[in-house]
């Protein structure tokens, strides 16, 4: 849920007013601080403003980072962007043709920055939550502007994939956003040859109520397009192949690890309930059997592996969009790989000697603070 209580400065107090605090708090969720990276907990987080003349960012930081405080002095401490967490969700949006029938519309929403947001200064001086500028360069249109549907905008497309939707900013600094669906949803992406596009910093996607998606759609800081999707008029490809192998690298400079996916569980879940749903995923009517106990210490929030047998480990790692159950093929501790490509092939490499697995597709995942993730798919 969005933040409740936040810590800010008397400046930060008499810039916005009462509304204007109400409604970046409406905008901001506490997952990660975007000065060390880690998670911001139960504390109330503090919220700094850098100010860039007509615009501002207002991030939240744990105390012990950094005070509450409005800066505009145009020199930024943190580097924007640094840990900031994005998700995108796809969904089936109801729409209403001008002769009264009745479709369903493929829809990805996202929001940028779940711990960050834009503020813009009016020609009044007051100060409001807006979307970043350079997604308005993607010809992304503000409500109360016409959304066609089926009639691609210009600087974004679509891919989509046996499991996946990807949109893709083809303007700087050139976003990729990728989100899971099924098959209904893939069917209607490539039925309708797109998807519309919902870039919104009012709703967190990954955890929100109906009510609150008409509301998010309707702001004021919302912008929507149709992305086409590349690729559309080649031939659909036929329905009785065999399912997808689904398999998920995660590496960072301490750790490598690839297994297959195994389920995949809503972000809303603590980590307890997590836990109590990949046991029963992994041993049905036995739960309370795993030992789990966290992949690197003093970080249990992020992951935690479990040990069924000698043989197979099964790792829970959270992730913006949720939660990922993994079979793990293979993993290693230490610096095994400095890149992408170099991760990529070792992994490669593990799941052809320990689970005969070749051929995979990689497309990069949603990624907490320091640790990236791709999806394979075989």
């Amino acid at each position: 849920m969005a933040v409740t209580t936040l810590l800010v400065c008397e400046t930060t107090r008499q810039r916005l007013g009462d509304s204007g605090l109400g409604e970046l708090a409406a905008c901001l969720w506490p997952v990660v601080c975007q000065s060390c990276g880690r998670l911001l907990g139960d504390e109330p987080p503090t919220v700094v403003i850098d100010e860039l003349n007509l615009v501002a960012m207002a991030s939240l930081h744990h105390l012990s980072c950094r005070l509450p405080g409005w800066n505009d002095s145009l020199i930024v401490m943190v580097g924007s962007g640094q840990y900031t967490t994005f998700v995108a969700r796809m969904v089936l949006l109801p729409l209403v043709a001008t002769d009264g029938s009745t479709e369903t519309c493929p829809l990805m929403l996202i929001n940028p920055g779940l711990e960050c947001v834009q503020l813009q200064r009016g020609r009044d001086g007051t100060w409001q939550v807006r979307n970043s500028d350079w997604l308005a360069r993607g010809e992304l249109a503000r409500p109360g502007r016409p959304v066609r549907i089926g009639v691609p905008a210009d600087g974004v497309i679509a891919r989509a994939t046996d499991t996946s939707v990807a949109v893709v900013h083809q303007v700087p600094p050139f976003t990729v956003y990728e989100a899971p669906a099924d098959e209904l949803l893939i069917d209607r992406v490539r039925t309708l040859g797109g998807v519309l596009v919902a870039v919104t910093p009012t709703l967190n996607p990954g955890d929100f109520a109906v009510s609150e998606l008409h509301a998010a759609l309707a702001h004021p800081s919302t912008l929507a397009l149709w992305a086409g999707l590349h690729g559309a008029h080649r031939p659909r490809r036929r329905r009785f192949r065999l399912r997808k192998e689904v398999c998920v690298l995660h590496w960072s400079s301490e750790q490598i690890s690839v297994g297959r996916l195994v389920g995949q569980a809503p972000g809303r879940l603590s980590a307890g309930r997590a836990r109590a749903w990949a046991e029963r995923v992994i041993s049905p009517g036995e739960v309370g059997s795993l030992t789990w106990q966290p992949v690197r210490e003093g970080r249990p929030d992020e992951a935690w592996r479990a040990r069924g047998s000698p043989a197979h480990e099964h790792v829970l790692r959270r992730h913006p969009a949720g939660w990922n159950l993994v079979l793990v093929c293979g993993q290693a501790a230490g610096t095994r790989a400095e890149t992408d490509n170099e991760a990529k092939a070792w992994a490669a490499e593990t799941l052809q000697l320990q689970a005969g697995i070749s051929g995979l597709t990689w497309m990069p995942g949603p990624s907490m603070p320091g640790m990236f993730t791709w999806y394979g798919i075989a």
